[in-house]
């Protein structure tokens, strides 16, 4: 008999308010808060995001969360979904973001390869969301395909969520990341496996972390769009995390072919266990991934990725979106 997954308990909020806004549905929920459907004094349907208590259980915890919000909320990007208002209510922490129309790259995959003139296009996308991010001094520490949004515009645009608000990001006092020194306590949080599946070494590891993290990152996510398999593919999620540790994943050339041919040692280079090996900027791995798909037989024509969003963003809500 197959066991059921554990799913975190959901407080039902539907038709209370949280803030001044009215809860109308479940949109998700997992580890660290539930999101739910709701609608602004105006009409406007938005997105709230309420953090479970656990997850803030000490002042520290508190202040660094909502540090790491207040980066957060300062980066515009077309790429990237931003934070609209930061709340607590009651002592409850909320986050306000636009309502997003669309699917998880996860679910757009369905475990299949994405025609690569496509994956490239989504990688370069979530490319420049992160460059963004590092410019500020940050980093996203959470990426995955569960937070890569496909929207339901006509371009199809791609879209960042949850950014700077992995759980160990430390700020300083200006507001700006940097790398911890002291060791990542996973004791006290509960991280799903399949997020840990992501994590560079360094970070499985609990040892400090840096913009490179992202970069490894989003070579896995890459990978797995290309070839439609995880790079560090194995039988159980706990072993998956111990081969991104300690195994090499197969040539995207041996699962995939007619690919770029450069792939293959785009991918080693971002997929490299030692940081110091892997791509040091995100845009010099942009750069490569650009350069294999223009240098292909069949070079992808790119779009402007995100327009549809950014013209629906400023008409509701009346802010600019910068590149």
């Amino acid at each position: 008999m197959r066991k059921s997954r554990w799913v975190p308990p959901v407080l039902t909020m539907i038709g209370e308010k949280i803030g001044k806004y009215t809860i109308l549905e479940i949109v998700g929920s997992g580890s660290m808060g539930t999101v739910y459907k709701a609608e602004d004094p105006e009409g406007r349907l938005v997105a709230v995001k309420a953090v479970r208590p656990h997850v803030l259980c000490s002042m520290e915890k508190r202040e660094r969360f909502l540090q790491c919000l207040l980066v957060a909320s300062e980066i515009r990007h077309e790429s990237i979904c931003p934070i609209l208002e930061i709340g607590d209510d009651d002592d409850n922490f909320f986050v306000i973001m636009p309502l997003i129309q669309g699917q998880t790259l996860e679910q757009y995959m369905g475990r299949k390869p994405i025609p690569w003139p496509r994956a490239l296009e989504i990688a370069l996308s979530i490319g420049a969301a992160l460059e963004a991010i590092h410019d500020t001094g940050a980093a996203h520490r959470g990426l995955k395909p569960a937070n890569i949004w496909i929207l339901n515009n006509a371009e199809r645009s791609v879209l960042l969520s949850d950014c700077c608000v992995a759980r160990f990001t430390e700020i300083t006092k200006p507001g700006r990341s940097r790398a911890s020194t002291q060791c990542v306590d996973f004791s006290d949080t509960l991280i799903p496996l399949g997020a840990l599946a992501y994590m560079s070494p360094e970070q499985i590891r609990g040892e400090s972390v840096d913009y490179r993290t992202d970069i490894f990152s989003l070579g896995i996510v890459l990978y797995e769009m290309l070839s439609g398999r995880h790079p560090f593919d194995t039988r159980t999620p706990l072993s998956r995390i111990s081969a991104v540790l300690e195994a090499e994943p197969a040539p995207l050339s041996s699962r995939q072919t007619l690919l770029p041919m450069q792939l293959d040692s785009i991918l080693h280079k971002a997929l490299a266990k030692n940081r110091e090996q892997r791509y040091q900027r995100m845009s010099e791995f942009s750069a490569d991934i650009r350069t294999a798909g223009q240098s292909a037989s069949t070079a992808p024509q790119r779009r402007t990725v995100a327009s549809g969003f950014k013209k629906w963003f400023s008409s509701q809500f009346g802010r600019t979106l910068r590149k």
